[in-house]
């Protein structure tokens, strides 16, 4: 049976022995741990009294407490690996899966107990007797309730791994698309470098054009003045058949911009 081993002023212990699990609250063990609060747990073979600190006595009757290792509750979790569970995943079963976290052979594991501390003849107890309740089920089964703070701790540590590796994954994720855009946008800078120099390249060469069409514009005014002149020595103004001048405003409109 676990508890909180809380002690009076006088080195007493305070309060009745309880077991409380709750689906989740395994993440608060290593805070307990941290604080100095000693978590007891009843071994079912031991053929000493009912639980009690290890300062005082134990009666002659009742299991043996005997206290979980800090360690054991409050080692470090594994390295972040990468997971191929979907981060939308709402049943972290897969995660426990892959994590290669599974119900105990005896199959009581945390999910187990947290079913029987719900169930309709317990639900309306208090938490003090349902958890006595479903201690002696557990040791009329022969299981150690150590078995089940294991198997919830290592839930806990595999949904720690699976957070980290999702954090790790969205990093990656974040810092590749960063890239992606900023290699965009300086695409997108020597793209339209290159636009606007090919806009200026035609501007330029129709200007170019225009000034050439009006200069020629100009010389074959005067090539034609000069054949009409020549032609007028021998036709008359009205039946000469030289058009001097003919084509004077003839200069196309410039394209629209």
């Amino acid at each position: 049976m676990l508890r909180l081993n809380e002690m009076s002023d006088f080195g007493e212990p305070l309060g009745a022995p309880f077991v409380y699990f709750v689906r989740g609250a395994m993440g608060k063990l290593s805070e307990f741990v941290s604080k100095g609060v000693r978590l007891i747990v009843v071994d079912p073979e031991s053929p000493a009294g009912d639980a009690h600190s290890a300062e005082s006595p134990a009666p002659a009757r009742g299991p043996q407490p005997r206290e979980i290792a800090a360690e054991e509750i409050d080692s470090p979790p594994p390295p972040p690996v990468r997971s191929e569970v979907a981060m939308e995943i709402e049943d972290f079963g897969a995660v426990y899966d892959e994590a290669g976290v599974g119900i105990p052979d005896h199959g009581y594991g945390v999910d187990k107990v947290a079913e029987m501390l719900q169930g309709k003849r317990l639900s309306s107890l208090s938490r003090e007797v349902r958890a006595t309740a479903v201690l002696a089920a557990l040791e009329a089964a022969q299981v150690d309730v150590k078995d089940v703070i294991a198997d919830a701790v290592k839930r806990d540590k595999a949904l720690d791994a699976f957070e980290a590796a999702k954090e790790r994954e969205l990093q990656d994720l974040r810092a590749k698309n960063e890239s992606r855009v900023r290699d965009l946008r300086q695409e997108m800078e020597t793209l339209l470098t290159k636009i606007n120099a090919e806009i200026e390249r035609l501007k330029a060469a129709a200007e170019g054009a225009e000034k050439a069409f009006a200069q020629l514009q100009i010389r074959k005014r005067r090539e034609e003045e000069r054949l009409h002149e020549v032609v007028a020595n021998f036709v008359e103004p009205p039946e000469n058949p030289i058009t001097a001048g003919s084509l004077s405003g003839s200069t196309p409109p410039k394209p629209q911009a």
